[in-house]
């Protein structure tokens, strides 16, 4: 009798560890909701915000999906996002350490446009992914309108074009 006791309680407790991380989860963003609002520095150590005017918002959680933005970007002029009225950043939070610091935001500061750069994983939480895919969120009148998961340069070129 007391073993089952032992495993009850044990299970009890799982579930309520469980459970409450559960809760303690950040909830993912979605259509309806406002513009989220993030501070953060980009590849320069400088504060990077979401102006007020933005209508498009990339997110890349991987290294492919950066990949796929700076494949498109880098053939665009130094004011090409913000003609467009976009805003992209990019998580290296699970990156180690020493390469973010040693490659990963030296190559960045080549780079001809302004990349938000997400180093602590709770930073990230709530923003919604698929693996290999950008994230593109589209924003009207202050509120999430749309959100796609963009998985080559000719989708995200095509996504660019419309704003």
């Amino acid at each position: 009798m007391k073993h089952i006791q032992r495993s009850f309680a044990g299970l009890v407790l799982a579930l309520t560890v469980m459970s409450s991380t559960i809760w303690a989860q950040a909830p993912l963003l979605q259509v309806g909701d406002p513009t989220p609002k993030i501070a953060i520095n980009d590849q320069h150590e400088k504060p990077w915000l979401i102006p007020a005017d933005t209508k498009l918002i990339l997110f890349s959680g991987s290294r492919n999906a950066n990949t796929i933005v700076q494949s498109v970007l880098t053939q665009k002029g130094v004011d090409y996002l913000s003609s467009k009225k976009t805003v992209y950043f990019s998580d290296l939070s699970k990156m180690p350490g020493f390469i973010t610091k040693t490659f990963a935001l030296p190559s960045m500061r080549d780079l001809p446009y302004s990349v938000g750069i997400i180093l602590n994983s709770e930073d990230s939480k709530g923003w919604p992914r698929e693996e290999d895919a950008v994230t593109a969120i589209l924003l009207s009148q202050g509120k999430i309108a749309k959100i796609e998961y963009i998985k080559n340069a000719e989708s995200l070129q095509q996504t660019l074009d419309q704003q």
